[in-house]
């Protein structure tokens, strides 16, 4: 085991932000570097585009975090792979590959490299002399984790406070975000190995499905719904669509009501029985389950909190 000190302590290549500002030099964007081990992250506002990122030794984690694209794909060298433009997903880039990225509309992303020699340090000692990593099965690939959203998020608010702990906090929200990345690699090879590649969804079945999930989100929404819209038998489209997007159709619907949610309780002064309500939920009970066990925290308090921390960064 290793101290979180140790952990921590990396030889970074710091030039990682400074690049960034310059390749994306024509869109609004702001950049940081974080916690103790001075992880570069950055937000950025793109509209249409198309836009190759040159190769960088850091594992890059791409959240996207608003969205009102049509489309979005990226191209590490494996050819063009079409990605959810729902906000929430996640796209994790591996170091030393060039991405050809095409987007069709307005979005926010967030960026935060993770060098090599960080996660290196995570694994077990009889693993840091293979050539393998727990984290290979999720490179070049996409990520639908409302924990991880959250994490990304939390990171980033506590980076703009000047309190002495920040850094410390951010460290530890770090190593929550790295294990729970190479859980996420431990499951796909797990996956790989007791089931048969299955194509996934295509991306424009997909993006119809999407749609009409994101219509009638407070609406009930059957499987039997959403395989009609996709033109699939139910047992076809539930393995396409988890192939598609790493979550099972009723995963998925959950995870957009709660992200739903979290829009209203941002913008709105809405009480949670009606934002309950409005998500899908049959309960505000039901609905503060969820929503906790998704986001970490209760509706309230969620609510309470991320508005604290939007008037502290509004008020310096």
């Amino acid at each position: 085991m290793h101290s979180v000190s140790t952990l921590l302590n990396t030889d970074l290549d710091r030039s990682y932000g400074a690049h960034y500002e310059r390749l994306y030099a024509n869109f609004p964007q702001k950049s940081r570097q974080i916690g103790t081990p001075q992880f570069s992250m950055i937000k950025v506002r793109q509209g249409t585009h198309a836009t190759t990122d040159p190769s960088v030794p850091q594992m890059v984690l791409r959240s996207l975090t608003r969205s009102k694209m049509r489309h979005n794909t990226v191209d590490c060298g494996e050819g063009a792979k079409a990605l959810s433009t729902v906000p929430g997903s996640f796209y994790v880039a591996p170091a030393h590959a060039v991405a050809d990225w095409e987007s069709d509309g307005d979005h926010d992303i967030s960026l935060l490299a993770v060098p090599a020699t960080f996660t290196k340090k995570l694994l077990p000692n009889e693993a840091r002399d293979s050539d393998k990593s727990p984290l290979d099965p999720i490179l070049n690939t996409q990520l639908v984790d409302p924990t991880l959203d959250h994490l990304i998020e939390q990171i980033w608010q506590t980076s703009l406070k000047d309190q002495k702990g920040a850094a410390l906090q951010i460290d530890g929200m770090l190593l929550t975000l790295m294990g729970r990345l190479v859980s996420h690699g431990e499951a796909r090879a797990r996956d790989r190995i007791a089931v048969a590649p299955t194509k996934p969804l295509e991306p424009q079945r997909l993006k119809r499905v999407i749609d009409y999930i994101d219509a009638h989100l407070g609406d009930t929404i059957s499987m039997p719904d959403l395989a009609r819209v996709a033109c699939l038998s139910q047992h076809h489209f539930a393995r396409v669509f988890r192939a598609a997007t790493s979550m099972s159709p009723h995963g998925y619907v959950t995870h957009r009501r709660i992200e739903h949610a979290r829009s209203i309780l941002l913008s709105t002064d809405t009480p949670l029985v009606q934002v309950a309500l409005m998500c899908g939920f049959g309960t505000q009970a039901h609905f503060s389950t969820v929503f906790k066990k998704l986001v970490g925290l209760p509706p309230k308090k969620y609510r309470a909190e991320q508005r604290a921390a939007v008037c502290y960064v509004g008020e310096r």
